[in-house]
């Protein structure tokens, strides 16, 4: 009897010490992974911070310069820091509704920059008007600059995680820590009540802002969301997924993860599925690239392959850019004989091996769905007559493009030549006005539309 007790005892010690040491493991790894979220929330709002102090000093360059091919490299670069401060904003745990007004702000502001750009591209000069919106726009960016330094002082000062901004872990943060970034915003968009509202034409990946996404579908679990990940790059690789976090703050819901392939633990891959359905959202690849040794075509092949062996059918690209070693392409969807703008995707391919570095989908999975398109009343040829004569077309199709109030029309495109300059003109389909012009300033590394 006493030898049974003995071994009665010694098993549970046993069982107690297993217990033990499987809760000690996953204390580890829980804040293994607590230091990561922590670290992405960190690096998003540093970059927001860093970007929109660019936009501050930007604007203020704009107020010396006079020439317009320096207004236009600082334009251009105004629009994609803008741009991405909107994008870091968004991705943060805050409450949104009490960051709307500053959202719009940056958004307005990359908006703004694009049509002053287009100004300049075409040889007019930027009035008085225009100065004075400018002045006004740096301003708020510079009283917007400011608060969010001091935010990010008070943040480290108080120890305060942003992580826990997110979901439940939020209540166990204390009143006066979780108050603290919240009540922030909100001063912040006090002031930001006062901004004049901007008359502008969007380009066509900033509509999907204000659009309710077009995704339905029943919610998947956040296992089955694993099993997309693991299978999304379609490389023959074995990924090891672990789940990060989940996000509820965005238009698109997602769960994220991290994959890291067992051959290489010095870099992973961090990636978004879609609670909604479960499509992947974006991705991005952390291991660095090497010397360019394939082609921007053979590129854009593997792209084009990846979208479809992702059921993404009938993508095209539309134009490029190239940096460090690197390619993004741009897609839309082609509804028949239709180019549709308004479903995008931008796919990252390395120019060492052929590996996808990224993947971006918010614009396709935002507004793709099944369309009726109308038949066009107004012909090729009379729409070409909206043309100046001066200008050579070289390619007509027809496209979707969207317009301010989300909503999408039928229109020619035409690509036309100018003198030694590219542009697209967009001719209404059925009523035959001119929609918008974009210039293509063709450079070594790929196209920018103005």
């Amino acid at each position: 009897m006493r030898n049974i007790f003995i071994g009665m005892f010694v098993s549970v010690l046993i069982i107690l010490a297993l217990t033990f040491n499987w809760g000690y493991n996953q204390t580890q790894e829980l804040n293994r992974y607590n230091v990561y979220v922590e670290n992405q929330f960190q690096r998003m709002f540093y970059n927001l911070v860093g970007n929109v102090e660019d936009i501050q000093s930007n604007l203020a360059k704009v107020m010396v310069t006079g020439t317009p091919k320096q207004n236009v490299l600082i334009f251009t670069n105004l629009m994609y820091k803008a741009y991405d401060a909107q994008e870091k904003l968004t991705q943060l745990p805050i409450n949104h509704k009490d960051a709307g007004k500053t959202q719009k702000f940056l958004s307005q502001v990359g908006d703004l920059s694009m049509a002053m750009a287009r100004k300049n591209l075409r040889g007019i000069p930027l009035t008085q008007e225009d100065m004075g919106k400018l002045e006004e726009l740096h301003n708020y960016a510079n009283y917007l600059a400011r608060s969010l330094i001091e935010l990010q002082g008070d943040i480290a000062n108080n120890g305060t995680k942003l992580r826990r901004l997110m979901g439940k872990a939020g209540k166990n943060l204390k009143e006066t820590n979780k108050n603290m970034i919240n009540t922030s915003f909100l001063n912040v968009e006090e002031r930001m009540q006062e901004y004049p509202e901007l008359i502008y034409d969007g380009p066509f990946s900033e509509h999907i802002a204000n659009i309710k996404p077009k995704l339905e579908g029943e919610n998947i679990s956040k296992d089955k969301a694993m099993k997309v990940a693991k299978e999304f790059l379609k490389d023959k690789r074995e990924y090891e997924a672990t789940f990060v976090t989940e996000t509820d703050n965005t238009r698109l819901p997602a769960y994220i993860f991290e994959l890291r392939d067992q051959d290489n633990e010095e870099s992973y891959i961090s990636i978004a599925i879609t609670k909604k359905v479960g499509k992947p959202l974006w991705m991005f690849d952390t291991k660095p690239v090497g010397n360019e040794n394939i082609s921007k075509e053979k590129a854009i092949q593997i792209a084009q392959d990846f979208l479809k062996k992702n059921g993404f059918e009938n993508m095209v690209s539309t134009y490029t850019e190239e940096y460090d070693g690197q390619i993004i392409i741009n897609f839309a969807y082609k509804d028949g004989e239709v180019i549709v703008y308004t479903d995008l995707i931008k796919v990252k391919v390395s120019l060492e091996d052929g590996t996808i570095k990224g993947f971006e989908a918010e614009g396709y999975l935002t507004n793709h769905h099944n369309r009726t398109i109308p038949k066009t009343l107004i012909s090729e040829k009379e729409a070409k007559n909206m043309i100046s004569i001066g200008a050579e077309v070289k390619e007509v199709r027809l496209a979707i493009i969207p317009t301010e109030g989300s909503k999408e029309i039928l229109c020619y495109e035409f690509l036309t030549k100018y003198k030694e300059d590219d542009f697209l003109v967009y001719v209404n389909a059925l009523n035959g006005e001119e929609e918008k012009i974009l210039q293509m300033i063709i450079k070594e590394k790929g196209v920018l539309m103005m």
